[in-house]
């Protein structure tokens, strides 16, 4: 798809006008990308989360397997996550975007990265979380 857009800079904001929840990137000074929280996001430990429900800079325990494709695939995948950013197609709380890093390598995996998993907000027990209104 991007390599389309680049070979077709007439015809992309059509396309890219039809999705709204197409993604625009631009280059940053810096060390790398800037979550919500104003921190700069770690490859394979940043995670956004719908932050009208969940907490930001909480960590999160994940639990899924390696997509398809990848060279773990079907092994799992288990690591500690902070959230440290929100996306618009992030809505509920069983939803998080896993931040894979830079370059053509991450973006491979974070392209596969659909299949259902689980995670695990860990808070003390003296935190209450905002949840859905009635």
């Amino acid at each position: 798809m991007a390599q389309w857009l680049k070979n077709h800079p007439d015809e992309a904001p059509a396309l890219m006008a039809r999705n709204p929840r197409f993604i625009f990137f631009r280059e940053i000074e810096g060390d790398g990308p800037i979550g919500a929280q104003g921190a700069v996001l770690t490859a394979e430990r940043s995670m956004a989360v719908d932050g009208a429900l969940l907490p930001l800079g909480a960590p999160f325990w994940i639990d899924t397997s390696w997509p398809a494709g990848t060279d773990g695939a079907g092994q799992p995948l288990r690591r500690l996550m902070i959230a440290q950013d929100v996306g618009g197609a992030i809505k509920g709380v069983v939803r998080g975007d896993l931040f894979w890093g830079t370059g053509e390598q991450a973006l491979e995996v974070a392209g596969r990265l659909k299949q259902p998993g689980r995670y695990y907000i860990l808070l003390p027990k003296t935190v209450t979380v905002p949840g859905p209104t009635s």
